[in-house]
């Protein structure tokens, strides 16, 4: 049976994921032409271009299945409300690990060969092997036994935090880093001349063509100033998460009216974590190096990290909404952000001390270096813990409650 009503939220998804799917499908193309000629060529960085290609193009296949269930609610078919039951059981955690690291094996020698047109041919799929199924598991294990409301809204929020939630945060983080530049180019202008003649001069370099070891040379001394290492990190841990944490479950926050209960917010926070995870983690791990297996095995953390902190904000979005608690979104808010800043912080300390003795640092890697990986596995930890607390705290919240004997008694009789 169908409703011949204009349903104008499902039809509005459906423009913004059909948006989606042209520009992804030009840049899988685009990606993956080029990096068939550079292979051929022998120029520029075909293996990496291919696995952005064939990222683009999984996004491609997934927004396809998002604007299928949600083009069903637009014709107004009655299966679109149907309530989402995710196949989840802990035992797929088996697979969701063991995949992964067999991938991530498998690829790590591939790519100790150095043979462009193996990493080409293997790398691109076994990326999104090594990625998605851990994404999966966190997300399963938090929504499991939760309610992820009707099948259309369920797969328009997966697939517009794949779509306009990313290209907004992109834009946001791009302008405020911009006006950051902006703001300490007038500075150095005004009150350090000298050392804004200096940049200006590297900058110069840089365009005619400077060597890589020649500009790592000029700009190590910058690049070891705490001044410059404080506002890095100062945009990284503080600014990127208040900006990522709004705009993850821009979905929840459209629908927040419309759904029913802050656990279905939470599962549906999850899954914009979970679409994020998916579009950031596949793109970030376009590398043909023998850097792959570390790159690709790191992101798992991070796709916790997004699937975790957006639950919080999704539950805290519907709890304001629903039930009037917004001091319950401004604390889950707040607690999404401060992990987040954590992680980006240990993060981009542990990526610095990496560096440290090619900038002449060498003291960084071994004093601060396993405290910072040691830091980020204790808070994966944690967050995980977090996130399995929460589904159990949020089930027993919402089991059905059982009637006394004697009303069960009377309702069958």
């Amino acid at each position: 049976m169908q409703n011949n009503k204009t349903h104008w939220a499902s039809l509005l998804t459906l423009i913004v994921l059909g948006f989606g799917l042209l520009f992804l499908t030009a840049a899988s193309v685009g990606l993956g032409i080029n990096s068939l000629i550079n292979l051929f060529s022998g120029e520029g960085m075909p293996t990496a271009e291919m696995i952005s290609a064939f990222a683009f193009f999984f996004h491609v296949t997934l927004l396809f299945i998002c604007s299928w269930f949600v083009l069903q609610k637009t014709r107004g078919i009655e299966q679109a409300d149907s309530p989402v039951k995710l196949p989840f059981a802990w035992w797929q955690a088996i697979v969701a690990v063991g995949i992964p690291v067999i991938c991530a094996l498998i690829g790590g020698g591939i790519t100790l060969f150095e043979i462009e047109w193996l990493s080409w041919i293997f790398l691109p799929l076994l990326t999104v092997l090594v990625i998605v199924p851990p994404i999966w598991l966190f997300f399963g294990s938090g929504s499991n036994g939760l309610e992820a409301g009707p099948r259309w809204r369920f797969f328009a929020v997966f697939g517009l935090s794949m779509t306009i939630g990313p290209a907004i945060m992109i834009i946001l983080e791009l302008v405020v880093l911009i006006f950051g530049l902006i703001f300490a180019s007038i500075y150095l202008a005004i009150a350090q001349p000298i050392i804004f003649d200096e940049i200006t001069n590297i900058s110069q370099l840089v365009m005619d063509g400077m060597g890589q070891e020649e500009l790592l040379s000029m700009v190590t001394p910058y690049i070891a100033n705490p001044a410059v290492l404080a506002a890095g990190i100062g945009y990284i841990a503080v600014i990127v998460p208040l900006i990522e944490e709004l705009f993850k479950p821009l979905a929840v926050w459209l629908f927040a009216k419309k759904i029913e209960s802050p656990a279905q917010g939470f599962v549906l926070g999850m899954l914009s974590g979970a679409a994020f995870g998916v579009f950031e983690s596949l793109n970030a791990s376009a590398d043909g190096t023998i850097g792959w297996a570390v790159i690709v095995a790191a992101r798992a953390g991070t796709s916790l990290l997004h699937i975790a902190t957006s639950g919080l904000v999704g539950w805290g979005i519907v709890s304001a909404f629903k039930e009037k608690k917004f001091g319950r979104l401004a604390g889950a808010f707040l607690a999404a952000v401060l992990i987040h800043g954590v992680w980006n912080a240990a993060a981009a300390g542990a990526g610095i001390t990496a560096i440290g003795e090619t900038i002449g640092k060498p003291e960084w890697l071994y004093n601060y270096a396993p405290a910072m990986l040691c830091g980020l596995l204790v808070l994966g930890i944690g967050i995980f813990a977090v996130l399995l607390a929460s589904n159990r705290k949020l089930r027993s919240q919402h089991l059905p409650i059982t009637p006394p004997e004697e009303e069960k008694v009377e309702l069958t009789s």
